[in-house]
């Protein structure tokens, strides 16, 4: 198949996944409608429709401080596929309370509190869910690791109690557990997790413009130290497990931050290097939240629990997207599914970058054409290098390397061309 044909190929993807989300998503109909645009005859037609991802994070903070739900089922219906203002929010209280209400009307929102700890609120259908399980179990087996009750499971976390998380926590442990697989944490679940994020951002604005009171800091500190310990109950809990069972063979589940405090508890513990013998694995994606560990901390946790690439699942990929890009074991860089179709943009995200040979650097962007419960293409934070070639494994298709970088995080302007524009869209689609 030649370049020409695969360019045509993926411009009629987008082009059939437009039309079909074209007339159901409101931010989007007016978006296509004041670029007139009514097909996708190019890649380029299809940037000015990207959703920034601070677009799921545009409802004005008092919506939630104020407990005005049927305005933030407004906010939420301009952004999804299906209609949430009927959803009954009459009982509601709190953020988890909404999210719950949302959830029995069928609308399976997930929410990330990004570093700030405003969270963002995307909406999701069951479908979408089951496609993100159904990609966790493809990626293992592209990896050679097909599911197979051979494992002792421990999912390090993080719990945050969200549908989705606790679906492919459930996914793991159902199709990868041996029949006698270690007993998970028995102590009590992590509650109001949204209920968290909230007072989360709300105490750190009133601590940033001087409002804060005394009594409300210490009582917020102390439920924060106390689901803290919380956290360091459960790894203790799976340090004396592991210890154990330090010849059998053990799935982590986990992100770095969780998975080095078990290191350390292990080493606590009096485990060293080479203590742990299993032909252990592992699954892990997203960054470091903003935890500092050390430059090395991927080797220490890879030398301690001994876990090799050939058994480490590590993926890119953000909660807009169904679908991961799994790390490749022999040249450690992201493959991009096909169900994918990746942009890389200028840094304001206004146009294609320009390639030098087959590597080109810019803004990550993606039209996930799985996406049903709102609409699949999203303009990320993320810096990334490409490759447009093949792959030195002999995988087909293009690679994302591994020096990805948020540009936040980099210390420079963050800002998206066409985020404020998508902002009033969405104030005038949902009355705000």
């Amino acid at each position: 198949m030649t370049e020409t044909t695969l360019q045509k190929d993926v411009v009629a993807t987008l082009k059939v996944y437009f039309q079909q989300r074209r007339d159901r998503v409101p931010v989007l109909a007016q978006r296509a409608a004041d670029q007139g645009i009514e097909e996708i005859r190019s890649r380029e037609d299809m940037i000015p429709l990207l959703f920034p991802h601070t677009t799921y994070k545009s409802y004005p903070d008092m919506l939630i401080a104020k407990g005005r739900w049927e305005q933030m089922n407004r906010w939420l219906g301009s952004l999804s596929s299906r209609p949430v203002d009927d959803v009954d929010v009459s009982g509601v209280a709190d953020v988890d309370d909404w999210i719950a209400a949302l959830e029995k009307a069928g609308h399976m929102v997930s929410s990330s509190s990004g570093t700030s700890g405003k969270g963002s609120f995307l909406n999701k259908s069951q479908r979408d869910l089951e496609v993100n399980k159904q990609n966790l179990l493809d990626c293992f087996t592209a990896l050679g690791l097909p599911p197979e009750k051979r494992w002792h499971v421990i999912p390090v976390g993080p719990e945050t109690g969200q549908t989705q998380h606790n679906g492919v926590r459930d996914l793991i442990i159902r199709e990868f557990s041996r029949a006698d697989a270690l007993p998970l944490f028995e102590g009590a679940p992590a509650e109001g997790f949204h209920r968290y994020m909230a007072k989360l951002s709300a105490m750190r604005r009133a601590m940033a413009d001087g409002t804060a009171a005394p009594d409300d800091i210490a009582r917020f500190e102390a439920e924060s130290a106390e689901r803290a310990a919380q956290q360091d109950r459960r790894l203790h809990h799976f340090a004396d497990r592991i210890i154990a069972h330090k010849s059998e063979d053990i799935l982590f589940s986990s992100q770095f931050p969780q998975l080095f405090r078990l290191c350390e508890i292990l080493r606590e513990k009096g485990i060293r290097d080479g203590d742990i013998t299993g032909n252990n694995a592992l699954t892990s994606g997203g960054g470091l939240k903003g935890t500092n560990l050390p430059a090395d901390y991927q080797e220490q946790i890879y030398r301690l629990l001994n876990i090799v690439p050939e058994r480490f699942l590590h993926y890119y990929s953000m909660q807009e997207l169904n679908n991961r890009m799994f790390k490749c074991p022999e040249e450690g860089r992201y493959h991009v599914p096909e169900e994918i179709v990746l942009f890389v943009l200028t840094k304001d995200g206004s146009a294609l970058a320009e390639p030098e040979g087959t590597i080109v650097e810019g803004r990550a962007a993606f039209v996930d054409t799985t996406v049903d419960g709102r609409w699949g293409g999203t303009i990320s934070g993320d810096r990334i290098t490409v490759d447009l070639g093949t792959c030195p494994c002999g995988r087909p298709g293009e690679t994302v390397l591994p020096n990805i970088v948020r540009y936040s995080d980099l210390g420079d302007d963050d800002k998206i061309t066409c985020a404020g524009t998508m902002d009033a869209y969405v104030r005038g689609l949902s009355g705000e």
